[in-house]
């Protein structure tokens, strides 16, 4: 499951990435039927992955994929325009349908972890206002939540992040930070450093990474090394890293969007940049790449620009 990203933070994905081109355009046409870029100046984000028992499905651009998981084969799929998943309204957080699981204030924060029925409301008082917003969020189960409370930090003001057990309804922990993560038993916070679910610091993020996934519904993180061109699966509960998986590819720093299979037996990686819509399959219990698949690349000569 992807982790929430609050709203004052949150970055739209573009289908299309450019950089400087290392040679002209021109010596490259248009190519008529759906491919994959494979140069060093041109490429498009993987995008809306729709992971089900026998197929992985996503888009590079305007060009859709399907990953036969049996087969191992990727064909061209119907196209299918960008998901903008429904935004919540400032200090909510719902289940994506409309239900209310939580909401936040300057002063108090309440909790339904059932989506209706039983609610919890913890009051707190802070020195500063919260100038730049307020954010709440719960992890997946609904066992644990946090309120993000964001003070004008360009003056100094500090803000703060505070959390919550909600299976005893009651406060965790309260501390100065900027962002945090609740996880399936922790927390993480300000991208960083982990903690228990009793806010007992276990260490810190394997490697600085803005998009880290949660495998499935396990206590693993996979995080991308782009010093070393490695994937990372990290015990959230301890710290410790479980398995380094080397990519293989020229480009260390490549891009890649993780799709994670719920019972976190696997773990996929898309790739972008020069490695754009291959799907890296990850055997997340042997900590290595078990197969390999790519759309076709685009002829020599060409590339698809659709975004």
């Amino acid at each position: 499951m992807r982790r929430w990203v609050p709203p004052a933070l949150a970055v739209l994905a573009c289908s299309v990435i450019r950089v400087a081109p290392a040679r002209p355009e021109a010596e490259l046409a248009d190519a008529p039927d759906p491919c994959v870029n494979r140069e060093d100046h041109w490429w498009r984000a993987a995008r809306d992955p729709i992971l089900d028992a026998t197929s992985l499905q996503y888009c590079t651009g305007a060009d859709c994929w399907v990953l036969d998981l049996a087969s191992n084969t990727v064909a061209a799929a119907l196209s299918r325009p960008e998901v903008r998943p429904p935004r919540d309204r400032d200090g909510e957080r719902t289940d994506g349908h409309g239900t209310l699981l939580a909401s936040a204030g300057e002063t108090e924060v309440s909790f339904f972890p059932g989506g209706e029925g039983r609610c919890k409301v913890f009051r707190y008082r802070l020195e500063n206002h919260p100038v730049n917003g307020v954010y709440v969020t719960l992890n997946a189960e609904r066992t644990l939540g946090a309120v993000i409370y964001r003070g004008e930090e360009e003056t100094g003001a500090p803000s703060y992040v505070l959390t919550y057990d909600l299976v005893k309804m009651k406060p965790i922990a309260s501390m100065e930070g900027h962002d945090v993560s609740v996880l399936g038993h922790g927390f993480l916070l300000d991208e960083k450093t982990l903690y228990t679910a009793a806010w007992k610091k276990v260490g810190t993020l394997a490697a600085p990474d803005q998009a880290w996934e949660r495998i499935g519904r396990t206590n693993l993180l996979a995080v991308h090394d782009r010093k070393h061109g490695m994937f990372l699966i990290q015990d959230a509960g301890t710290g410790k890293v479980k398995a380094r998986i080397a990519h293989g590819l020229d480009k260390k720093d490549a891009s890649f969007l993780f799709v994670a299979a719920p019972d976190g037996t696997r773990l996929y990686a898309i790739g972008t940049v020069t490695d754009e819509g291959e799907v890296l399959t990850i055997d997340v219990a042997a900590g290595k790449i078990i197969k390999r698949a790519t759309p076709p690349p685009c002829p020599t000569g060409t590339h698809r620009i659709q975004q």
